[in-house]
């Protein structure tokens, strides 16, 4: 015979109401917290080709036994664990996974960044037909995967795989139709070659602003590929070529062995303009000359050992010449600041930065016209300006009065411009020699083995 159904006191059943209440709030916040992950971490799309490069995938780094793979990207701060729980792992392997992922990164405590992708697997079959996590695959650079799969015990192994890479030469040829930055990125390269390519014109203005419509340019770039072919990134301006309404002409990049600093010469061997500019910030109006002044602060009669350029917070700094950073840190009275060790004893220092230009580092080699800050207000400061100085064998000089010395022509050593010439070559081979290319939208790549070393 059945128990009877208990019964339930009044007083009981008048407390059921608000605690149901309490339970559908609950139930709620629950389905809108899911709702949210699902809004910050969506599906990637399908990578666009590149011309020339098959697009990037993971498929080789998938684990043998997955039988689907779900693709995210992270949009917003969200917890890796979480994100994978999005996709349909149960909470107990994606926070397994996750630990095992921040224990491997190169960074201890790396959280998934905004545009982070990576890859789920999952086993389709597993206990109940609920879908098993059997691994993850995040690409943290362009060349390098952290990757975690699942173990037979149920916990899961991390690793950091680093893709060998090859370099190739990839050409960009036409005509500007918006601007000089449009027309590279469109075929593959950056806005940091439009950038580069634009000092190396600078009797032409309007180069830097994006140039005229109709005006031919030829570049060839490096293209950073892994060993399917897959483009990572790209690589450094090679060549330049533009024949403008007030500019024309071509240059190559090539690193000489004696000094290892690398720069852009004419088909003659020879270095163009002058050794340094005398302007890093472009437009900047000079509010203090080189020399004894007041010093605006202290109030002491000092020597200005440089030239102040007053510009708005956030205006580009270019690297005054080609050459070696030495410092780059927060200095008493220069505040941020960065020091650049030059050839034929020559040092240039930039001071009261707002921030460093990224991926640069003590160490570092940069080139003649590239980015390598922001003018700001740091330090000793009553102002938006860059403090910018010249030494020669360790004593300050007016930058402004220097005789600078021009640049160096290959020319006059064999063994020099012999060297410069292979690798020139190789560089008018891929162009077919052509003055300046061929019509808009062109593109090439070859193999760059004889030129690696001298590019660098």
């Amino acid at each position: 015979m059945a128990s009877p159904k208990p019964q339930i006191p009044a007083t009981v059943r008048r407390l059921e109401s608000p605690y149901r209440w309490l339970e559908r709030f609950g139930a709620v916040a629950v389905l809108a917290v899911m709702a949210g992950l699902f809004l910050t971490v969506r599906a990637a799309p399908a990578p666009a080709a590149t011309q020339g490069f098959a697009s990037t995938d993971f498929r080789l780094e998938a684990p043998s036994e997955a039988t689907s793979a779900r693709n995210g990207r992270i949009t917003a701060n969200v917890a890796t664990a979480d994100a994978l729980e999005v996709l349909g792992a149960s909470q107990i392997d994606a926070s397994a996974a996750a630990t095992a992922l921040r224990e491997a990164a190169p960074t201890r405590g790396a959280r998934l960044r905004p545009g982070s992708p990576f890859i789920a697997y999952f086993d389709e079959t597993g206990p109940d037909d609920m879908p098993v996590l059997t691994g993850v695959s995040i690409r943290i650079d362009p060349k390098t995967t952290l990757a975690a799969t699942r173990r037979e015990d149920g916990t899961y192994f991390a690793s950091v795989l680093s893709a060998k890479t090859s370099i190739a030469l990839h050409r960009i040829s036409g005509k500007i139709s918006t601007t000089l930055a449009d027309a590279i990125q469109d075929e593959g390269g950056t806005r940091a070659h439009a950038d580069t390519f634009a000092s190396l014109f600078p009797e032409d203005s309007a180069l830097a602003q994006g140039g005229r419509k109709g005006e031919r340019f030829d570049i060839v770039i490096e293209m950073i590929a892994d060993e399917r072919g897959n483009f990572l990134e790209a690589g450094d301006l090679l060549f330049a070529a533009f024949n403008g309404e007030k500019a024309a002409g071509s240059w190559y990049r090539y690193t000489p062995e004696d000094t290892g600093v690398p720069e852009f010469f004419n088909r003659n061997g020879a270095a163009g303009d002058e050794f340094l500019v005398r302007d890093p910030v472009r437009g900047g109006e000079i509010s203090s000359g080189f020399g004894n002044r007041i010093h605006p602060i202290t109030g002491d009669m000092l020597l200005h050992a440089g030239v102040d350029f007053r510009a708005p917070t956030g205006t580009p700094i270019r690297a005054a010449g080609s050459g070696l950073i030495t410092d780059m840190k927060y200095g008493e009275g220069y505040g941020w600041f960065i020091r650049i060790q030059h050839d034929r004893g020559f040092e240039t220092v930039y001071a009261h930065m707002s921030a460093f230009a990224e991926g640069l580092t003590p160490g570092r080699t940069v080139m003649r016209g590239d980015t390598i800050g922001y003018v700001g207000s740091t330090g000793s400061s009553t102002g938006a300006h860059l403090h910018y100085e010249v030494l020669r064998n360790g004593a300050y000089v007016n930058p402004m009065t220097l005789e600078l010395p021009t640049g160096r022509d290959l020319s006059r050593n064999a063994s020099a411009f012999n060297a410069f010439k292979v690798q020139r070559d190789v560089i008018d081979k891929l162009r077919g020699a052509d003055p300046v290319g061929p019509a808009a939208g062109t593109t090439q790549t070859a193999d760059l083995k004889a030129t690696q070393q001298g590019s660098r």
